[in-house]
Formats: C-alpha cells, sequence, structure tokens
C-alpha cells in the first residue's frame, strides 16, 4: 500500500513544462551546374531554395575587347511553399526544371534574369529522361532518382550538375589561367590518359595542299585575333575571332566544298607557359593518315605544343568533349610532358 500511495504522489506532482524554443529554420538547398556550348564550357549556374526565397546566380565566360573575362549575375525572386512565384504566381524556370521531374502539361513560367514569362510544357520523355518546350524552345532533362535535375539539354547548350561539396575551376578562370604543365621536356600527355581516336566517322579524304591552302585563306579572314562573337557562331563568321572561330570557319568552308573534317577540342601550349583550351581541325588524307591544322596561327600542330582532347563533328553538341572538359574542371587529369 504504501508503494502505491507513493506512486499516486508523484503522479500528483506538477509537471513542469519543457521551454520550446523558435520553430527550427527549413534548410537551404543548392545546386550547381557547368553550362556548356557545343561541349565548350562556358560558365556555372547555381540555383539555391531557401525559406520563400529562390536565388539564380551565372558566373560565365564573356568577351570584350578581344579578351576573355568574367559576368556574373543574379536574380532573387520571392516564392511561396510550392515554388511559384509570388504576387504573380508563375513558376521560375530553373526551380521549376531542377525540383521536379514536373508532370505532363503546361505551366507559365519566368525566366529569372530577363523576367520573360511564357509557357513551359511536359510533353513526354522516358524515365529518367522528361521531354518538353521551353516558351517554344525543345528541351530535354534527365532527373536523378530523389527527383533532382541532373542533365537539361537546351538547343546547344547543355547543364550538367556538379556534386555537392565538389571542387570544381570556374570556366572564366579556367581558360584565363589555364593547367600547369608538370615537366621541362618531351609531348604532351594527361595523367591518367585520355585516349583520342586518330579520326571521325564520315570524314572525307582531302589533298593536303588545299587543306593548306584553305587554313591560310581562313587565318586571312580574321584580320583580329581575338576572342569574339564569331567563336560563338556555326560558321565561325565575323571579323573578330579566336581559335574556335577559326577551326569553325574552315569546317563550314570545308562543308562548301563537299569535305567533312574534324573539329578538335585541346589544350595549347605556348613558350613555357600553362596548357589553355585551344581548337584546331583534323582533315583526313588522300592515301590513309591525317593533317592537323591550327588556322588561328597556322603553326604547326606538334605533340610539345598541341594535346588534342577529343575528336567532334564541328556543327554537333560535342557530348565526349563536354564530358572531358568536365573532368579537367574537375581536376580529374594533370597535364605533363613525357620524356
Amino acid at each position: 500500500m504504501s508503494s502505491l500511495l507513493a506512486l499516486l504522489a508523484v503522479l500528483a506532482l506538477p509537471v513542469k513544462s519543457t521551454p520550446q524554443g523558435p520553430p527550427a529554420p527549413a534548410p537551404v538547398e543548392e545546386a550547381r551546374f557547368v553550362f556548356s556550348w557545343r561541349g565548350i564550357p562556358v560558365g556555372t549556374v547555381t540555383l539555391t531554395r531557401g525559406p520563400g526565397r529562390f536565388t539564380y546566380a551565372s558566373r560565365h565566360l564573356h568577351t570584350r575587347a578581344g579578351t576573355h573575362g568574367e559576368r556574373r549575375r543574379e536574380a532573387s525572386l520571392d516564392v511561396d511553399d510550392a515554388g511559384r512565384v509570388k504576387g504573380g504566381g508563375a513558376w521560375p524556370q530553373a526551380l521549376w526544371l531542377w525540383r521536379g521531374p514536373p508532370p505532363p502539361g503546361c505551366v507559365t513560367a519566368r525566366e529569372e534574369l530577363s523576367g520573360r514569362e511564357g509557357a513551359h510544357c511536359v510533353t513526354g520523355g522516358t524515365a529518367p529522361w522528361v521531354e518538353g518546350t521551353l516558351m517554344g524552345a525543345p528541351f530535354r532533362a534527365r532527373y536523378d532518382a530523389r527527383g533532382r535535375m541532373e542533365v537539361l539539354e537546351l538547343g546547344e547548350s547543355r547543364f550538367t550538375v556538379a556534386a555537392p561539396g565538389e571542387r570544381l575551376r570556374a570556366p572564366p578562370d579556367f581558360f584565363a589561367q589555364g593547367l600547369p604543365v608538370e615537366g621541362d621536356a618531351g609531348p604532351l600527355a594527361l595523367e591518367p590518359p585520355l585516349p583520342v581516336a586518330s579520326r571521325r566517322e564520315g570524314m572525307t579524304a582531302w589533298e593536303a595542299g588545299a587543306a593548306r591552302a584553305l587554313a591560310a585563306r581562313v587565318h586571312a579572314a580574321f584580320p583580329e585575333k581575338g576572342p569574339g562573337e564569331a567563336d560563338f557562331r556555326e560558321g565561325g563568321e565575323g571579323e573578330a575571332g579566336g581559335c574556335l572561330a577559326h577551326a569553325l570557319r574552315f569546317a563550314a568552308l570545308a562543308r562548301e566544298r563537299g569535305v567533312t573534317v574534324a573539329l578538335v577540342h585541346g589544350l595549347l601550349v605556348v613558350d613555357g607557359g600553362p596548357a589553355r583550351p585551344h581548337a584546331w581541325v583534323r582533315v583526313a588524307l588522300q592515301g590513309g593518315g591525317t593533317l592537323d591544322l591550327d588556322p588561328t596561327s597556322l603553326d604547326p600542330v606538334l605533340p610539345d605544343t598541341h594535346l588534342p582532347l577529343a575528336l567532334e563533328d564541328a556543327r554537333g553538341p560535342a557530348l565526349e568533349a563536354g564530358a572531358r572538359w568536365l573532368a579537367l574542371l574537375r581536376g580529374a587529369h594533370r597535364v605533363v610532358r613525357r620524356p
């Protein structure tokens, strides 16, 4: 009985309430994507979603006065719990794509930087891919098991997600600073190696003299040698252009002659400096073999100055080159000289 009375006495004691602090803030989620144009990394995009707020920030290569620079842009939008813009109801474009996959059908979405709004539609696709249109422009996106976007393909552009916490060089830094080269003499190589095929399927056999003459013509057609808008035009149209413009112009003029050449993505080392991104062309020769030409400088393409990274169609998406450039941005390979 005494035990029962003691228990009743304990149960009758007033219960002290535990102080309750403010509710824990909702977690902030962030994702970073590498933005590539025809396989060439040109920038990064960072998406951040926090309580009531979504931020789109880009850092990308910017060409001005014949040099590569950097341009940063950012836009933040107030969003409701569902993710729509407060006071308007449109979905931020990148948020609609990122936290998906979006269901079939159409919504009104807003481009974060321009503020332009229009229909964004999912029209099909087979998991993990989704296909649709963004204001009429076709897109294709791939999603992981959590429903987060891993890859977005939009026209000639491709956005590839970077792993959380992954060290990743920004493309503007990569183009400006290049990669260090280990060793004093010998042919250039990557460690670990990345094998590159000697030719692409569909290349047209051509006469070496005609190819060299075209390289000289393209070289003379650019009175200003430096990065410019021509580097991002399919045929390299323009009077000012860097290596990509020269290579694209060569490929376009070769096509007019019924000749298909390969665009070489690679690295160039000049006068003992770092290895910087570069582009040139490879021609299949009559009687066998190939000939690499650098229309930008007309210098010989040699193993101790030019390091091929990938061969691509001058008009294609350059997916292999894009993957290899991304590996270099991640620091997965070193540039070395082999005695």
